[in-house]
C-alpha cells in the first residue's frame, strides 16, 4: 500500500489533504508542529480527530507526530524510518502581513526547513513523488484587477514570505533536476471552506457576523483576490499527486477576481445580517491587486477546473460556521 507523508498536516489543507488520502487509501502520515500562526492548537488537534475517524472507518493506517521541518535530525529520523513514497509538503509560515515583521522566521520554516527536507529525501530510495505547496505570492503584485498569473512568470515577490515561496520552488528545482525525482510545484490561490484559517478573509467576515467581534477592513476594499474553494484544491492537487511528470508547475485557482467589498457584501448577504467593520488604512505588504490564475496548463493537462462558485463556497462556509457556533460558542 502506497505511503503518503504530509508536512503541516494538521492545519487547514493539510488536514482535507489527509482525509482524501485515507479515502484513496494511502497509507498516511502527518507531521505538524501545532504552531498556533493562523489557528489555534485546538483547532489543530481537532482536524487530527476528523483525520483519525475517517482512517478508523476507512481501515487505513494513520500515524501522527508532533515535529517541526526545522528540526533536521528529528525529520530525518521520522522519514527514514517510514519511508514514504510521496512526500506532500504543504507546512509553512503562511501570514503575509506578519512576514514584514519577522522575516528570519519565514526564511528558517519555509526556506531552510524545505532544504532540511531535500536533505533527507536525497537519502530516500523509495520516494517516487514529491509535491510542494506555493502560493501565487511567489509572483507577487500585478498592473491590473483582471491580471492573470501564468506559470511561467517571473517572480517579483513583495513581501518575505512571497520570497520565501519563490526561494523554496527554486530549491525543490535543484533538488529535481539533480536526483531525478518527480517534483511538482503547485501555487495556491487563497482558500477557504469549512474550518479554514482564521487570518483569511471569509472566516474573519462570518467571524464577525456571528460573534460581533470587530473585523478590520483593510483600505477601500477594491483589492483583489482570486478565492479557492477547499475542495477544489483538494481534487487539484490529487489529480496533481497521481499524474507524476519529471518536473511540473501548476497554477491552481478559479480565474475570477473578487474584491474585499464583493466578499463582504456576499457573507452579509448570506448570513442576513451585518459584520462590526472598522475601515483602517492599507497594510504594508499586502497585495492589491493580487492576480487572477490562468489554469489553462492543468486543464489541458490534466483536465481539472474548479467546481464551487464564490457564493455557494461561502455558503457551505457560514454553515458550518453557524452550526459550530451554536455547540461550541466560537469553536470554529
Amino acid at each position: 500500500m502506497t505511503k503518503v507523508l504530509i508536512t503541516g498536516g494538521a492545519g487547514f489543507l493539510g488536514s482535507y489533504l489527509a482525509i482524501e488520502a485515507i479515502k484513496r487509501k494511502y497509507q498516511t502520515l502527518v507531521i505538524d508542529n501545532y504552531n498556533f500562526e493562523t489557528v489555534d492548537i485546538q483547532s489543530k488537534k481537532f482536524n487530527c480527530e476528523l483525520i483519525k475517524k475517517q482512517s478508523e472507518v476507512q481501515g487505513i493506517k494513520f500515524i501522527e507526530y508532533d515535529a517541526d521541518i526545522t528540526e533536521y535530525d528529528n525529520l530525518k529520523m521520522i522519514i527514514l524510518k517510514e519511508r514514504p513514497s510521496i512526500i506532500i509538503h504543504a507546512a509553512s509560515l503562511v501570514m503575509d502581513r506578519l512576514s514584514m515583521h519577522l522575516p528570519d522566521a519565514f526564511i528558517k520554516t519555509n526556506v531552510v526547513g524545505s532544504q532540511n527536507l531535500i536533505n533527507i529525501c536525497n537519502e530516500l530510495d523509495c520516494l517516487e513523488h514529491l509535491l510542494f505547496i506555493s502560493s501565487r505570492s511567489a509572483i507577487g503584485e500585478k498592473i491590473n484587477k483582471n491580471s492573470t498569473i501564468k506559470e511561467s512568470d517571473l517572480f517579483h515577490p513583495i513581501n518575505p514570505y512571497g520570497a520565501s515561496k519563490a526561494a523554496a520552488e527554486s530549491f525543490f528545482h535543484c533538488y529535481q533536476f539533480n536526483s531525478g525525482t518527480n517534483v511538482s510545484i503547485i501555487r495556491m490561490q487563497p482558500m477557504y471552506g469549512p474550518r479554514c484559517r482564521h487570518d483569511m478573509l471569509p472566516w474573519r467576515i462570518m467571524n464577525s457576523i456571528l460573534t460581533q467581534e470587530e473585523f478590520q477592513k483593510f483600505g477601500d476594499g477594491n483589492a483583489v483576490r482570486d478565492w479557492l474553494y477547499i475542495d477544489d484544491a483538494v481534487e487539484a492537487i490529487f489529480k496533481v499527486l497521481e499524474n507524476p511528470n519529471g518536473f511540473n508547475t501548476f497554477n491552481v485557482g478559479t480565474g475570477v477576481a473578487t474584491t474585499t467589498n464583493e466578499v463582504i457584501a456576499t457573507c452579509e448577504q448570506l448570513a442576513g445580517s451585518k459584520a462590526n467593520i472598522k475601515q483602517v488604512g492599507d497594510i504594508l505588504g499586502d497585495a492589491y491587486f493580487a492576480g487572477i490564475a490562468d489554469c489553462t496548463k492543468i486543464f489541458n493537462a490534466l483536465n481539472w477546473k474548479y467546481k464551487v462558485d464564490l457564493v455557494d463556497g461561502l455558503e457551505a462556509t457560514y454553515n458550518y460556521m453557524l452550526s459550530q457556533h451554536r455547540k461550541n460558542k466560537n469553536r470554529f
